[in-house]
């Protein structure tokens, strides 16, 4: 499989240069005679110059078009975001711990845990969405669900509810419930 894609790169470059009007002669011989010396079976190594072919790490963005009214979006989006504020500062209070600090400005949370890092969690109205990043597990973005009443990830259907609530009760030593599922209620 990999020496057909590798085949494949090799002549699509080789079609791409002979389009070329400044491609060499040279250049194109190179190309054909670089097809040719190619293995053909699984067992084989393939040594190729670095940036022959493109490979992605991360398969491509998911567009969700939401139909969610944006005035239930605002809503929702508000309720998740003041229920998480005051669960979080109840949370901060009871540890006591001054390197923790969460503020809430504009429609971005930003939870600061010291040395574990921070968490930035954002409202975005055009997409109907909220992104969360994650010292933990990168970035994410939440489309709202009906049917599980929460915010999803659609790359791995995880609810924002159920993510934070792990990631934190890791960070944090103790059970950590946020209170922010069953966003319906929340209003």
């Amino acid at each position: 499989m990999f020496a057909k894609a590798a085949r494949n790169c090799v002549a699509g470059q080789a079609r791409r240069a002979s389009t070329s009007a400044s491609t060499s002669r040279s250049a194109l011989r190179l190309a054909a005679g670089a097809r040719h010396a190619l293995p053909t079976s699984h067992s084989q190594t393939l040594a190729l110059p670095p940036r022959q072919c493109r490979s992605y790490a991360t398969p491509p963005p998911q567009v969700v078009h939401s139909d969610l009214p944006i005035e239930k979006y605002h809503t929702y989006s508000e309720a998740t975001m003041d229920n998480m504020l005051e669960s979080l500062e109840n949370l901060l209070d009871d540890i006591g711990d001054p390197d923790y600090e969460v503020e809430y400005s504009s429609g971005v949370l930003t939870l600061k845990l010291g040395e574990k890092g921070t968490y930035v969690i954002n409202k975005q109205p055009p997409n109907k969405q909220i992104w969360l990043s994650s010292p933990f597990s990168g970035p994410k973005r939440y489309d709202y669900s009906e049917s599980a009443d929460d915010w999803v990830y659609n790359r791995d259907s995880r609810t924002m509810s159920d993510l934070l609530d792990k990631e934190l009760s890791t960070a944090l030593g103790r059970d950590v419930q946020l209170g922010i599922a069953r966003v319906s209620q929340l209003e």
